[in-house]
């Protein structure tokens, strides 16, 4: 045991290993403590306040003006998620009406390998592969 605590290239490759797990913590620790906590609507609202000079009732409305205006875009975004969503199933659903038995088969292997790369890199949990829905064999 006492060998390779000392043996130079176990040291050096201990020290690299501990330095890069010290580096990844203390980047999470700083993103999560500045980036996480940043909001924009608050940045320009101090920078209105400054170019503008407003007073502290200005201030106070336009902070609750662009509060609102955040919450109106996040919901037009979550509604535009959805929507797309909705319209690439239907999308899926025509090609599938459109397909024999043997093409659909290979349609769905297809479509679930495409979207199994897309939601591991790209989309949320909430959508899935295999948007068709396929009734079983022999119906």
């Amino acid at each position: 045991m006492t060998r390779w605590i000392f043996n130079p290239r176990s040291f050096l490759a201990m020290a690299f290993l501990v330095g890069a797990a010290f580096g990844a913590w203390s980047m999470r620790y700083y993103f999560d403590r500045t980036l996480g906590k940043w909001d924009p609507t608050e940045k320009f609202a101090a920078k209105l306040t400054e170019d503008l000079n407003l007073s502290v009732d200005q201030r106070r409305r336009v902070a609750v003006l662009l509060t609102d205006q955040k919450r109106t875009m996040e919901d037009m975004r979550d509604r535009w998620r959805s929507d797309v969503r909705v319209l690439a199933r239907q999308g899926e659903d025509q090609i599938a009406g459109l397909l024999t038995p043997d093409q659909m088969d290979l349609f769905m292997r297809l479509h679930d390998q495409i979207h199994g790369r897309m939601d591991q890199y790209l989309w949320s949990s909430e959508t899935g592969p295999s948007a068709v829905v396929v009734p079983p064999s022999g119906n």
